[in-house]
């Protein structure tokens, strides 16, 4: 990556699945959720053009509301009556945080 800038969105983009079901896994050690394979998608507007392998840290669907609402917001995607927040868009970093506000929302 020598010359090129260090940005969040290359990171998700070119980050093997095998380090972001490590996150998963970490995420869902922290909240008491379950881990799902997915995919994440990149691209423009309505038709996203990329799928890339990517793991979910599964929650309840009732922690949807308030964990959107909260301070930090978290946003997950809400699938089948299941909660779902995709650890290709977390950073490292980003799993405690997140583990914070999903243990203040029970």
């Amino acid at each position: 990556r020598a010359g090129r800038p260090d940005l969040p969105v290359l990171r998700m983009l070119e980050e093997p699945g095998d380090a972001v079901r490590v996150r998963a896994e970490r995420l869902a050690s922290l909240t008491g959720g379950t881990v799902e394979r997915t995919v994440a998608r990149s691209g423009g507007g309505a038709l996203p053009v990329t799928e890339l392998e990517s793991y979910a840290c599964e929650l309840d669907i009732g922690l949807a509301e308030p964990l959107r609402l909260g301070e930090p917001s978290v946003v997950g995607i809400v699938r089948d009556n299941r909660l779902l927040l995709d650890c290709r868009t977390l950073s490292d970093a980003e799993v405690e945080q997140v583990a914070e506000a999903v243990r203040r929302c029970r």
